[in-house]
């Protein structure tokens, strides 16, 4: 370790006379103050940085920086601070966020406009219109079992969509520490805590359904728990998501494990109904919550597409009642025109206790139900900016000219485990 040498002044000889005692004693010279404790001159820059290093004080705090670029934080000018980072993708960002008025944590869901907004990158500003639009669709009903957006927020370098935060983690890694594997052995969790989370799921997508919305990505990384108390979960991720109505769609998206057997079809890009293809992945949710493993395994993409289109799942165990076997017999039906829709799921008596349980719990769901406090959403504005809103007028045409298909094959790969584009 390098210590810094301090200049010693010339100091003037002392004479001491000698104890009578002992021997005479060495006086060891005394340094002034300035000599042993050297202070640079305070300049503007070490006065600010001195001013940034003293605690807080006890005062109470306004809980908003003055602007963005004091606090370094490019939420800080819209009452948010950033907490922590949750995920970081090729083109976008989440992180954890808290508003500072509400004192309520939110998800923030960063587009960077470097890269949506580039020569060549249409496709992925399309997708990104995909996503909040159907996000301020689904807003306005507050479904309790989606995430919904708050705001829509617009900074010099980015488009920022906060949403609500789940801090409970992921479906799929609760499945993970309960047990479940990609082994033979492998456990579930539960009758009682899967139809629970499975009926919850299956109310997210009749109210998107309803809509005329389809996710095209259900798997247990996209479904949230609210909280550590692991009973309440809302669908997350509409990354793929499209307000297709009752038209067919062409993208082939999704994860491959959970992909229907009218996507992979020969590889070619056929249209195929939205809703079918999410109660397709949301039997084979079902099977893996109780029974700890996916339903579609393969040793290569050749075998796994196969064991698709043959509807030919995982043998059961003795994990999975009677009840749950014949709903996902009904899901898990290659033709998809025969396929349950989420409506009819949940009228299955396998949710016989829990259509019980929430016709009691009616009286008070709109009370508990507020998905946003009032604080958050009093000012939220989910419009899009004016500089978008100029270029998505260019690109209306092209996505009204369609004949009972939507067309969205302009969407690319996000990620290559995540999605799958066909030539």
């Amino acid at each position: 370790m390098v210590q810094s040498k301090v200049a010693v002044p010339a100091l003037a000889t002392q004479n001491i006379a000698p104890d009578s005692a002992g021997p005479k004693k060495q006086q060891r010279p005394r340094l002034p103050l300035t000599a042993r404790t050297p202070v640079a001159a305070p300049t503007f820059t070490s006065a600010r940085r001195a001013l940034t290093a003293r605690p807080q004080s006890n005062r109470p705090s306004s809980g908003r920086p003055t602007s963005a670029r004091q606090s370094g934080d490019p939420l800080a000018g819209f009452g948010y601070v950033t907490l922590s980072p949750i995920a970081n993708g090729a083109f976008s960002c989440v992180s954890r966020a808290r508003h500072l008025r509400s004192q309520r944590e939110v998800a923030t869901k960063t587009f960077h406009k470097a890269k949506y907004l580039q020569p060549g990158n249409a496709h992925l500003a399309q997708a990104m219109r995909n996503e909040v639009d159907v996000l301020r669709k689904l807003q306005q009903s507050a479904h309790p079992h989606i995430a919904n957006i708050v705001e829509l927020i617009e900074t010099p370098a980015a488009y920022v969509a906060v949403l609500e935060y789940c801090g409970g983690g992921s479906l799929q890694r609760f499945l993970t520490k309960s047990g479940a594997c990609d082994r033979p052995y492998s456990l579930g969790i539960g009758e009682a805590r899967s139809v629970d989370i499975a009926y919850q799921i299956a109310s997210a997508l009749d109210h998107m359904h309803s809509l005329g919305i389809c996710h095209r990505d259900i798997k247990p990384d996209n479904v949230l728990f609210t909280d550590l108390e692991l009973n309440n979960v809302k669908l997350c991720d509409f990354g793929f998501a499209v307000a297709c109505g009752n038209r067919r769609v062409r993208t082939i998206c999704g994860t491959p494990q959970y992909m229907a057997p009218e996507i992979e079809a020969l590889g070619r890009k056929q249209p195929y109904h939205g809703w079918a293809a999410d109660m397709w992945a949301f039997g084979s949710v079902v099977f893996e919550l109780l029974e700890g493993k996916p339903a579609f395994r393969g040793s290569s993409q050749q075998q796994l597409n196969t064991r698709i289109m043959r509807a030919s799942h995982e043998a059961y165990t003795a994990a999975t009642p009677a009840l749950a076997r014949g709903l996902i017999k009904r899901i898990l039906v290659v033709d998809a025109n025969a396929r349950l829709t989420a409506k009819d799921a949940l009228a299955h008596p396998w949710f016989a206790a829990c259509r019980q349980r929430e016709a009691e719990l009616r009286p008070m769901a709109p009370a508990e139900s507020a998905a946003v406090d009032v604080d958050v959403l009093q000012h939220a504005d989910t419009t899009w900016p004016a500089s978008v809103t100029e270029d998505r007028r260019q690109m209306e045409p092209m996505m009204d000219a369609f004949d009972g298909t939507v067309s969205d094959e302009f969407e690319q790969p996000r990620d290559e485990k995540a999605t799958i584009e066909l030539e």
